[in-house]
């Protein structure tokens, strides 16, 4: 009997919207209601602050699993994989701060004395940082936001001003909470300590001929409550998330590398070329050769 491979087809996404509009608006702040959208698993340019208010779901970010609930507050690195999801059926209220390089680069311009640079500070140098804010942190990043929301809004002649007060003050909440003990911060269920390890090690071993029964043998628990929590607490199916990562990193290779084909399905887990050509088809409707020209020509255009 063969083993079970994972191979179903998916596509993650460069997410091109937010970069022309953070070229545009560097800095974005949305009150977004209702539930979330079947976005993939997507990247882009700049930082991303994401705020629950209201409602329960998950954060994917990076090899990373976050529980997301009112009081959760996500820092996201730019071009890092990333994937929020909450049940279609119920509400989920958020608020999301866009915020390009070229702005904390300014804000970092203001501040010489420093060692390392805001977007650093916020993220720690990794994929992100999440946090559980108590009461009173959750109600003063909300009026922070709110406020920062509608300065952006208006057209009154210290509108500049106040975006750099809202942000820096936001910025100092972050990275003061970060300092705060380890005890303080939220702990995690045992069901979602499972599906983050096992986000974890898929995301840590892409690269490898990965098969359902590996997975199993590392996780000791029946198949059906792994895959039934993992699509409960993600919205993906296991092997939809695997064959999804493994694309959006060899879209990141045929992008920033000149490796040749046969290299880029070895390192992202395809193994032979036929597999990554056929997966890469039905996901983008185009081959790896037409994605690569197509991305080469963006960049001379842009």
């Amino acid at each position: 009997m063969t083993r079970e491979r994972f191979e179903q087809p998916a596509s993650s996404v460069l997410d091109e919207f937010t970069n022309l509009f953070l070229a545009k608006y560097p800095v974005h702040c949305e009150l977004r209601a209702g539930p979330l959208g079947r976005k993939a698993l997507h990247h882009h340019d700049g930082y991303e602050i994401y705020l629950c208010l209201r409602g329960t779901g998950s954060y994917i970010v990076e090899n990373n699993l976050y529980p997301l609930h009112a009081g959760t507050l996500t820092v996201i690195a730019p071009h890092v994989l990333h994937h929020p999801f909450s049940k279609p059926e119920q509400d989920f209220d958020r608020y999301v701060l866009s915020v390009s390089d070229a702005y904390l680069n300014r804000l970092d311009q203001a501040c010489p004395d420093m060692e390392e640079g805001i977007g650093s500070l916020l993220t720690g140098g990794a994929s992100g940082r999440h946090y559980f804010l108590p009461a009173p942190q959750f109600e003063q990043a909300r009026l922070l936001l709110e406020e920062l929301s509608a300065s952006l809004a208006s057209s009154l002649p210290l509108r500049e001003l106040s975006v750099l007060r809202y942000m820096s003050e936001l910025a100092l909440l972050m990275i003061r909470k970060h300092e705060e003990p380890q005890a303080q911060r939220e702990t995690l269920s045992e069901d979602e300590r499972l599906i983050g390890d096992v986000v974890a090690y898929l995301a840590a071993s892409y690269r490898e001929e990965l098969h359902i029964e590996d997975l199993l043998r590392k996780f000791p628990v029946s198949r059906s409550r792994l895959f039934r929590l993992f699509k409960e607490t993600t919205g993906y199916s296991v092997k939809r998330f695997l064959n999804e990562y493994r694309l959006s990193k060899a879209k990141g290779l045929l992008i920033e590398t000149s490796l040749p084909m046969i290299d880029i399905a070895g390192q992202t887990g395809f193994g032979d070329l036929s597999h990554f050509f056929h997966q890469f088809r039905t996901s983008t409707g185009m081959t790896p050769m037409s994605y690569r020209r197509q991305a080469a020509l963006g960049r001379t255009q842009g």
